[in-house]
């Protein structure tokens, strides 16, 4: 028996008078389930964004000490 037959089963062996309990107990653990996938996918785009906002930083970096390095490649080509 999977959980989902398991849970149907229990509910419709709740009286009458508890219905409404267990429907506002499942509606909470919907908002919960909600609220968890959110957090989620707020700290994966963070995450992506830090390290996008690095990537820069360092592609800009390397850039640089490429461009004091790349006349010395120069000079020794040429002296060849």
């Amino acid at each position: 028996m999977n959980q989902q037959t398991e849970l149907l089963n229990i509910v419709n062996k709740l009286p009458q008078r508890y219905l409404s309990e267990a429907v506002s107990f499942l509606g909470y653990l919907q908002h919960k389930a909600e609220q968890e996938t959110t957090i989620k996918e707020h700290l994966v785009a963070r995450e992506k964004a830090a390290f996008i906002k690095y990537a820069d930083e360092l592609n800009t970096e390397a850039e640089d000490v490429l461009s004091y390095q790349a006349p010395i490649f120069e000079n020794k080509d040429n002296e060849e």
